[in-house]
């Protein structure tokens, strides 16, 4: 065990490597693999064809060793043994070193395969989805905007092939089936990069306006162009996709886009849609299924090998795959290729569905959907260099592992439930009331588990909070700082800002000067934290004789015969008056409920940083919280409740609440207003105005 472990710290994870490794990378190099990586994806519809229509040719792949292959094997070296490590320790890179050590050594009985060719293909998988994932798990917003930015050039490739196709003389043209040029110069391929694009890109949330107008520009591009290909692979890939995330989306503006879009797919069914799908009627598919299975029963545990070329012939039809990718991979590598890829496969959905909560995971899971879909009838050849199956197949996988590395990164030196962060900061907001501080000071060095430091913001209290603070911090268990601003009102927001910029933990926990704590209140904070989520406590409404008893040092109940009112609107019901983790965790995982209170939440820091954090335009009681758990949400940061967890008193004083904190006419309440209807997701005036004050500002 190294030093560290023994310590009980937490080691740097994957996570922070691959961080360090991208942000050391010269502008320019970075700026040129991302080039790379954006035209791997978009470059198949703009580069020239090989001997046949559907493969990528020579000067695609020419391009792709100049812009994306030589700066990743840059990028792999220079954080081989972070890559190294980040395959072994999830399920993604095991299965798949697995998947591909078997595909290389069946190349030894294949009757085409050649081991330098299997090798190069190996190869560039493994970089492939190594340097997309290590791109997710450093820089998720580079991400996100690099899927963005992809998802445009193709619905430019689309709106540009559909300008020029009745120029062109092709036979697809006398079929009406729109196509595109270079590699998805064939309808079918056409259709499933451009709705693999659809599916990512309806699944973005972008802030700026402009990028919003463009966004839906390409998706109706996108959509236009896959109707008039006439796949109905892809149509129906899409609809089920659609179908699905209008169920599984926990956004409601996701839900209108699949909505939208199911809504469309119903006209075109209705105008004529369906009567097409009928003429074609199965396309041959149930006799291509029957010989790709007498393929397979010939090799079944071996299987013909990587590399192997082998035909299905229907009357006068002959094609050198079996359509469905499932089938193809059990006639090339038997068995035991078809039942890794199926595994491998099923982690990446089950990845997805964990995950959905974050804009990559939503993308990730409507991807699996559509491919696994779409899987069913083309698209099988996923064992060679670039091409459109790579949008299907490689591109989620290398998703998954990010969101992996990223929010699942645990170091083996921190036991399970331990939590995450490496340093835990507690930031208590106090006003002219020492009685009451000292009181919640006292039951936070009661706490089983000690914050690693604590932050009394204090907006303007006089000089007897200071000098109690100064005497509790002598010999306090943990640091205990004071930071104050001058009392000019109300201005929570501006105080927490600067309690949050002056603390040092990657998680920070708020609560109010007059909350006294149960034993367990940071330690269930830290139980329950999870990359991806905030968490939202509630509170004891103390009566006032709880209150007096409490302040002459009196131990507080947690139970539903405490001495409170469980009947005001913001405080604990009397069914959650007592403490159960078990319980606690079930409940978190229910859909959000309960009113947003900043007095009891806890927060990953770079979430709050990237929000940046509370809006002080916000002076006056009320709303700052639910804004700020607002611009969170539109951020992909959701928000979790916790019952039977972090239970905490509130000490009984006057309220300095409006006698309706939701009238709309307040100043707040419209600040509000605009980022929920706007889908703000970062304040002007925040936590970074403070953060250069205070010479913390965090990399």
């Amino acid at each position: 065990m190294n030093e560290a472990a023994g310590r009980g710290e937490l080691a740097p994870g994957r996570a922070v490597n691959f961080r360090q490794a991208w942000a050391t990378l010269p502008s320019w190099f970075r700026g040129w693999l991302l080039l790379g990586m954006w035209w791997l994806l978009v470059g198949l519809a703009a580069s020239p064809t090989g001997h046949k229509v559907w493969n990528p040719g020579k000067p695609y792949h020419d391009s792709l060793l100049v812009l994306f292959a030589l700066p990743s094997l840059y990028l792999v070296w220079k954080c081989g043994r972070a890559l190294v490590r980040g395959f072994l320790h999830t399920w993604e890179g095991v299965l798949l070193l697995a998947f591909m050590a078997w595909s290389t050594l069946s190349v030894a009985w294949a009757t085409n395969g050649k081991l330098g060719d299997a090798a190069i293909v190996v190869v560039y998988v493994l970089v492939f989805v190594g340097v997309w994932a290590s791109l997710l798990a450093a820089e998720p917003r580079r991400f996100r905007r690099l899927l963005f930015w992809a998802g445009l050039g193709l619905g430019g490739a689309a709106l540009v092939s559909m300008a020029v196709f009745p120029l062109r003389s092709v036979i697809w043209q006398s079929m009406d089936r729109l196509m595109a040029f270079g590699t998805l110069n064939n309808p079918n391929l056409a259709a499933f990069a451009f709705g693999a694009a659809v599916v990512w890109m309806t699944q973005l949330t972008v802030s700026i306006r402009w990028q919003r107008i463009l966004q839906t520009l390409a998706v109706v591009v996108l959509l236009l162009f896959v109707v008039l290909t006439f796949s109905r692979a892809t149509w129906l890939a899409l609809i089920v996709t659609q179908a699905f995330m209008l169920l599984a989306a926990t956004h409601r503006h996701i839900r209108r886009r699949a909505g939208v879009i199911l809504a469309l797919a119903v006209v075109i069914i209705v105008l004529g849609g369906w009567q097409y799908m009928e003429e074609r009627g199965l396309s041959y598919r149930p006799q291509i299924l029957e010989q790709a299975f007498d393929l397979f029963r010939q090799h079944p545990w071996i299987g013909l090998g990587m590399g192997s070329h082998y035909t299905i012939q229907v009357g006068d039809q002959t094609w050198e795959h079996s359509h469905n990718v499932f089938s193809h991979l059990a006639i090339l590598l038997g068995l035991p290729g078809l039942l890794l890829w199926a595994a491998l496969w099923l982690v990446v959905g089950w990845r997805a569905w964990r995950y959905r909560h974050v804009a990559i995971g939503r993308a990730l899971l409507a991807l699996w959907v559509y491919s696994s879909v779409a899987w069913q009838f083309d698209a099988p050849q996923l064992l060679r260099r670039p091409d459109v199956e790579w949008l299907l197949g490689w591109l989620p996988l290398a998703m998954s592992m990010g969101l992996a590395w990223r929010i699942r990164d645990r170091p083996n030196s921190v036991a399970p439930g331990a939590g995450s962060p490496r340093m835990v900061s507690l930031v208590v907001l106090t006003f002219n009331w020492p009685e009451a501080l000292a009181r919640v000071l006292t039951s936070i060095a009661a706490q089983r588990r000690l914050p690693d430091e604590i932050i009394v913001a204090d907006d303007g209290s006089k000089e007897d909070t200071r000098a109690l603070i100064e005497r509790a911090a002598k010999d306090f268990p943990v640091p205990l700082r004071h930071v104050w601003q001058e009392d000019l009102g109300f201005r929570a927001a501006r105080c927490r800002n600067r309690g949050m910029a002056a603390s040092r933990g990657d998680y920070i926990i708020l609560i109010d000067g007059d909350m006294v704590l149960h034993p367990e209140f940071v330690a269930d904070h830290l139980a329950l934290a999870e990359r991806g989520y905030f968490l939202q406590g509630g509170r004891f409404k103390t009566h006032p004789r709880e209150t007096e008893r409490l302040l002459a040092g009196g131990k507080p109940v947690f139970a539903p015969w405490a001495d409170v009112d469980f009947h005001v609107f913001d405080g604990i019901k009397r069914l959650y008056a007592f403490h159960s983790l078990l319980l606690a965790r079930w409940k978190s995982r229910a859909r959000n409920g309960g009113r947003v209170m900043s007095c009891n939440m806890s927060f990953w820091r770079d979430d709050l940083v990237r929000v940046n954090g509370f809006d002080e335009r916000m002076e006056g009681y009320g709303a700052e919280d639910r804004e700020l758990a607002a611009r969170l949400g539109n951020a992909g940061v959701r928000r979790r409740q916790l019952k039977w967890a972090a239970l905490a008193a509130h000490l009984d004083h006057p309220s300095r609440a409006q006698p309706d904190v939701d009238d709309m006419s307040l100043p707040n309440n419209r600040f509000f207003r605009a980022t929920v209807v706007e889908r703000i997701t970062r304040c002007e005036q925040g936590i970074d105005r403070h953060l250069a004050e205070l010479h913390l500002v965090k990399s």
